[in-house]
């Protein structure tokens, strides 16, 4: 009924296949980032990256500020909002074949995905609640199970979570040092999106001009899209507890809702998230190894190409599984609960 409803509106864009093989993501993760870079700037008017005085600077923005609540709030929603579609992104391109295409591509997204995850964790720890400390403090454990983790969290936090050093080190790499290598690596990205011949055309070496009607319409969508976090954060707000306490840990603390399943897996054991960690690092690599497979066409779950979307089938079913029951099961001492619906 829906894409009946959209085709009579959009008959030339609708109607070719390019919309199905996009899915238009690419248009909504342009505008969530462009929303993320405003609604920051607007927070950097009355934030205070000083440990002591962080978390009434967030208190005075909600209360005192006019929208100065719904403007933190979208900030939260949109990036939450962000890296879904991210990852959604990057999942349809391997399930389409178009990864074994446009290899640069493929590698500038995967890296573009990884800075924009640690831009969110960087995130977390500034409005300086219990919730966001013990979710960054969690956060900074699990650093320990990858190599060289405890020089990366010693370079991280210099002064341990909450510390002035570190909530200064995390507030430079949350405004400036991660959005302004993202703005350069989202260009690139864009301009080979550009040069190979537009939003999604043939998959072989003929080119073919970008579809006007569907530019236009991944704009409307975009558009449409960035209305989502602002109703999220009409109802929903943002959350906000009491004073960061390192004396008062919750029980159980968890990390940031991204990192969860990494967190299930190293409560069982530390070494099991290794397998995981190569198979991120070897997705980098893997236009590399597939040189044999190139389609002409997009076209979803080739028979052709069944152990790469097997095996990413597999990782998305483990990470949603893993993530629920950190976030849903886990109570006390990480020790298993009934969930209630």
């Amino acid at each position: 009924m829906i894409k009946r409803y959209l085709v009579h509106l959009y008959p030339k864009t609708f109607s070719k296949p390019a919309v199905h093989g996009t899915l238009l993501m690419g248009g909504l993760i342009t505008a969530l980032f462009i929303s993320l870079c405003i609604t920051g700037v607007l927070l950097l008017f009355y934030y205070s990256p000083e440990s002591s005085s962080a978390y009434s600077s967030i208190i005075y923005l909600e209360e005192k500020v006019f929208g100065g609540r719904f403007i933190r709030a979208m900030h939260l929603w949109s990036s939450h909002i962000l890296l879904i579609t991210l990852a959604l992104h990057m999942i349809r391109t391997i399930f389409t074949g178009t990864y074994a295409v446009r290899a640069s591509n493929w590698k500038l997204g995967y890296i573009l995905f990884g800075l924009l995850v640690f831009e969110a964790y960087t995130g977390v720890l500034l409005p300086m609640d219990q919730l966001s400390y013990w979710a960054t403090k969690t956060g900074m454990e699990l650093v320990n199970v990858i190599p060289f983790g405890e020089f990366i969290r010693r370079l991280l936090t210099p002064d341990d979570v909450g510390g002035r050093l570190t909530l200064i080190r995390f507030f430079a790499m949350h405004i400036a040092l991660i959005p302004l290598l993202c703005v350069f690596l989202m260009s690139a990205h864009l301009y080979n999106v550009r040069r190979d011949g537009g939003l999604h055309p043939p998959m072989n070496s003929i080119k073919t001009k970008s579809d006007p009607y569907l530019f236009n319409l991944t704009w409307l969508i975009a558009a449409a899209a960035v209305l989502i976090p602002a109703v999220f954060a009409v109802f929903s707000g943002a959350p906000l507890e009491e004073p960061a306490d390192p004396a008062l840990p919750p029980n159980p603390a968890k990390s940031a809702w991204f990192l969860l399943w990494i967190q299930e897996i190293v409560s069982w054991k530390a070494w099991l998230f290794n397998p995981f960690a190569v198979l991120f690092i070897l997705f980098f690599f893997l236009p590399d190894f597939r040189r044999n497979y190139k389609p002409e066409r997009t076209e979803w779950f080739s028979k052709k190409d069944i152990p790469v979307w097997g095996i990413t089938l597999f990782m998305c079913a483990a990470v949603i599984a893993l993530t629920a029951v950190a976030m849903f099961f886990r109570g006390e001492n990480w020790s298993l609960v009934p969930f209630y619906f």
